[in-house]
């Protein structure tokens, strides 16, 4: 691509018209803040719609106006010219216009002239490719280095590695960082595993080296076996049992002759004093109710007398009933009490005394034999764990030399997979420094501590680092990475050189001139802004500010109105 013509209104510091034609090799000149940036500027806003950095956001309308016009005239790789405006509006992106070759197109359309925005903006500014991070660099340098690297250029390194190291590999990994940072994880993971395992056999290994105290025996068998068998004997003795049915008979016969007399004597006391009342009252001494004691009335006393006289009877006759009855059973009581002592057997209070005696003598053994059944049962617990906790220990052990083969065998696969990846950068890097003289790149760094390669991508200039460059220095090597851009992408963008003057030890005209369009930006004090063909300084355009009352030609005049109507 070579620019041609660059127009603009209302664009940044130019509020009015600024125009001028490009060369081969073009000179801008001027004091500080004459304009010399805003080729620069010009160039790559009508082209991409964004400034220096690539922000499409950052607004370049002049202060003092509402709107701006950019008009690019350039030659494309076919050689073919085209006319570029684009217009924008300060309040209403409706106004916002892009126009190529007469016809309205959008951004999407420009694609083809510039190829990729980064790449873009890398050679005609190549300081944006110094402010990126180094991952960003790295990313820009390795999507073009892949357009120049042979296709089978990985196959090569691969084939070049020993036998026995392609057979650890398997193949070509598709991803070799990616395959490095698995193979880490999976080293990571099974170390884990081992110290989960020496902690699981340290564990057993505790286990299996307690003593165990020797077993208990419960010797008491046969007392037990008697105390049961006699106590068995007393509660199921048929003799024993019948004494002791008979003397629950007395016991009951005893009760009931107890309840009667008492009975018998409640009612002798009733009989006395009913029998009182009523020869009272019948001989008219005492007048007064037994029952609700009112005075009872002549009518009413022979009445009170008849059922006086009726109820003294009733008691009468269940007395003489319970007085044949108290007889009956007081009989009946001597005749089963010669039945008890008739019986054979010992008293019920001895064999009550001997049941309890044995009773607890058993419970005493029985819970003497528990307790030894329950330590045993322990000791067997604890045996079985201890025979557990030793095949454990073998498990664990064997786990383990599995795993430490298996990361052996990991770090192997990795230290190859590094090898390659050395291998296949360092080719790379060759193909990188076909196009660069001082800098160079390192797209890796090997950690101290681990001596694992991690994806990096350093620049340095004549062995210095971007931090301890001069200003020469970093313009330097940002030209040189521009120059690699251009070379390896074959898209021969223009190189805007600015500060030209701080590079006075380089040469860079003589360098890039003659594969690409050359815009170098010095800085002379005093003087306006000049536009001149380096080759034939006589060949120049200078741009005056524009003074209070500084009169116009019409067509100026014409060309501004069109302009801001387009707009």
């Amino acid at each position: 691509m070579i620019v041609n013509y660059v127009k603009t209104v209302g664009f940044r510091k130019f509020k009015k018209l600024f125009e001028t034609e490009l060369y081969n090799i073009t000179s801008i000149t001027g004091k500080n803040r004459a304009g010399k940036s805003n080729v620069l500027y010009a160039i790559i806003n009508i082209l991409l719609g964004t400034n220096l950095s690539g922000d499409e956001k950052s607004c370049l309308i002049n202060k003092k106006c509402d709107a701006s016009y950019g008009e690019l005239h350039f030659t494309d790789q076919k050689g073919i010219k085209h006319i570029l405006i684009r217009g924008k509006h300060k309040y209403d992106n409706n106004k916002n216009f892009i126009n190529l070759d007469g016809k309205a197109v959008t951004q999407k359309d420009l694609i083809s002239f510039y190829k990729d925005k980064k790449l873009f903006l890398s050679i005609i500014n190549p300081l944006y490719f110094l402010t990126k991070k180094p991952a960003e660099q790295k990313e820009l340098v390795d999507k073009y280095l892949n357009d120049i690297c042979p296709n089978n250029l990985m196959e090569t390194v691969y084939n070049n590695l020993e036998k026995q190291e392609q057979k650890v590999l398997e193949g070509i990994p598709k991803d070799i960082p990616n395959y490095i940072t698995e193979i880490n994880a999976d080293i990571k993971a099974n170390e884990n595993l081992i110290s989960s395992l020496d902690g699981k056999i340290e564990y057993a290994q505790n286990i299996a080296s307690e003593k165990l105290p020797k077993r208990k025996v419960f010797d008491k068998e046969e007392e037990l076996s008697l105390s049961e068998q006699e106590l068995s004997y007393l509660k199921n003795n048929d003799k024993i049992v019948d004494k002791e049915k008979q003397k629950q008979v007395i016991e009951e016969l005893e009760r009931d002759i107890l309840n009667k007399e008492t009975e018998f004597n409640t009612l002798e006391n009733e009989m006395k004093s009913g029998k009182k009342k009523y020869l009272s009252i019948k001989s008219g001494e005492n007048c007064i109710c037994p029952t609700c004691n009112q005075t009872i009335q002549d009518e009413s006393k022979n009445i009170t007398v008849a059922n006086m006289y009726k109820e003294l009877v009733s008691k009468y006759d269940k007395r003489n009933l319970l007085e044949t009855q108290i007889k009956d059973q007081k009989f009946k009581l001597a005749m089963e009490k010669c039945k008890y002592h008739s019986l054979e057997g010992e008293s019920t209070i001895e064999k009550t005394k001997r049941i309890a005696v044995i009773e607890e003598s058993i419970k005493q053994l029985k819970l003497e034999k528990q307790q030894i059944d329950n330590f045993n049962s322990e000791l067997s617990v604890k045996e079985r764990n201890i025979k557990t906790a030793k095949q454990d220990i073998d498990s664990f052990n064997n786990e383990k030399l599995a795993k430490n083969k298996l990361i052996d065998n990991l770090t192997q696969a990795k230290k190859v997979a590094q090898k390659l990846y050395i291998s296949y950068i360092e080719e790379k890097m060759k193909l990188a420094k076909q196009y660069l003289k001082d800098v160079d790149i390192k797209f890796y760094s090997v950690l101290k501590t681990t001596g694992e390669i991690k994806e990096d991508f350093i620049i340095t200039y004549k062995n210095n680092t971007l931090a301890d460059l001069s200003r020469s220095e970093t313009i330097a090597t940002a030209l040189e990475f521009a120059n690699m851009f251009n070379k390896i992408s074959k898209a021969n963008f223009p190189i805007f050189i600015d500060d030209y003057e701080s590079c006075a030890d380089y040469n860079f005209v003589k360098e890039y001139a003659k594969d690409a369009q050359i815009i170098i930006s010095k800085v002379e004090k005093g003087n306006f802004l000049k536009i001149a063909d380096y080759n034939n300084m006589n060949n120049c355009t200078i741009i005056k500010p524009v003074i209070k009352g500084y009169r116009t030609s019409n067509t100026y005049k014409k060309n501004v109105a069109k302009i801001l109507q387009a707009a």
